[in-house]
């Protein structure tokens, strides 16, 4: 029994009690509102598969993964954009070519699959969505998907849009559309205790700064070559679990989403230092930084960036990278320490 298209199957489990959204919620401190009901009820119910979009900081990936957690264990699978695409493209080439046996690989007998932070950008990208979805409706499979974007800003290069459109209409037919855009933005109201919230953001990246927060800087002899995914890529220092490198180093060469994601596993603090203002480098070294931030943010590393510039002003008259409003929403969660213009330390 297919139900892609239609629904769940009745004979997978998929569903969950809505009061452990509800105990959640009060165990940190607050109660949901009206759109985040709707959409805890509905993950609750079991029934559809569902496309979660918002504003950052309401709450989207806070539902799913709650869902996921009160979820039996086993025959469930929670995963980011971009691990997923690194971790498919590999199956893909391990199985001749194949989408479909790649995706058996991956999937397996799971019931679930909560995809979280979809965005589409990239017209090779969307094209190869396109595909990606058309089999993933046409499995037993109950689908989670968080996004920024509504379906119909999806792909919003007016050169490409238009052909995406098929497949923005497959997903408005095969998900139920719901919006978590509640007026509170959570991430501004978390504590600066553990994880990616544990960081700080330096400028300009003083000597004393570096002191305070216990930073001594990598001597010439540790700088080193690692190869995540096989490549190269020049830190200074990599000991113990620290990753110290250099912005110039992550994000003006060619790297990659899988690159971070591998270093992520291996390094749980990680110092990036030369972090300029956005405005002074191009849009795909900005592009990258925006990349390293989400992958340390999902990967809760705790982060301390060494820049030339406050982060109030990193984004000035830059030409910014994609989805900028949630990559200053999560540094915003950052400590920072910082010389204002009259030379006066700063910190919260």
């Amino acid at each position: 029994m297919r139900w892609g298209r239609r629904g769940v199957r009745s004979d997978r489990f998929a569903g969950v009690d809505i009061y452990v959204f509800h105990r959640a919620a009060t165990e940190l401190g607050f109660e949901l509102d009206a759109a985040q009901g709707r959409a805890a009820a509905a993950l609750a119910a079991g029934d559809r598969s569902l496309y979660l979009w918002g504003p950052v900081g309401r709450g989207k990936s806070w539902l799913m993964a709650t869902y996921f957690d009160a979820l039996p264990d086993g025959r469930k699978l929670r995963v980011h954009f971009h691990e997923f695409f690194r971790d498919l493209h590999g199956a893909i080439r391990a199985n001749g070519n194949d989408l479909s046996a790649a995706l058996d690989d991956l999937l397996g007998a799971r019931d679930v699959l909560c995809f979280d932070e979809f965005h589409v950008h990239d017209v090779a990208d969307g094209k190869f969505i396109s595909r990606l979805l058309g089999e993933l409706f046409d499995r037993d499979i109950r689908l989670i998907v968080t996004s920024n974007y509504p379906p119909r800003a999806l792909l919003p290069n007016p050169l490409f849009h238009d052909d995406f459109v098929p497949t923005i209409e497959l997903i408005e037919q095969a998900l139920t559309v719901l919006a978590v855009d509640g007026p509170v933005d959570y991430r501004t109201t978390g504590g600066h205790e553990t994880g990616f919230a544990a960081g700080w953001w330096v400028s300009p990246g003083t000597s004393e700064q570096l002191e305070r927060l216990g930073l001594h800087p990598p001597g010439p002899d540790e700088s080193r070559t690692l190869a995540p995914t096989g490549h190269p890529i020049r830190v200074t220092r990599a000991a113990e679990s620290v990753l110290w490198i250099d912005f110039a180093e992550l994000c003006e060469t060619a790297t990659a989403p899988t690159d971070y994601l591998a270093l992520s596993r291996d390094f749980p603090q990680w110092v990036v230092s030369g972090v300029p203002a956005l405005r002074t480098i191009d849009r795909e070294p900005a592009q990258r930084f925006a990349n390293v931030v989400d992958v340390l943010y999902d990967r809760d590393v705790t982060p301390i960036f060494l820049a030339t510039t406050p982060l109030t002003t990193l984004t000035a008259d830059a030409r910014l990278p994609v989805d900028i409003e949630r990559i200053m929403s999560r540094l915003g969660q950052l400590g920072r320490r910082e010389l204002d213009s009259a030379g006066i330390a700063t910190h919260r």
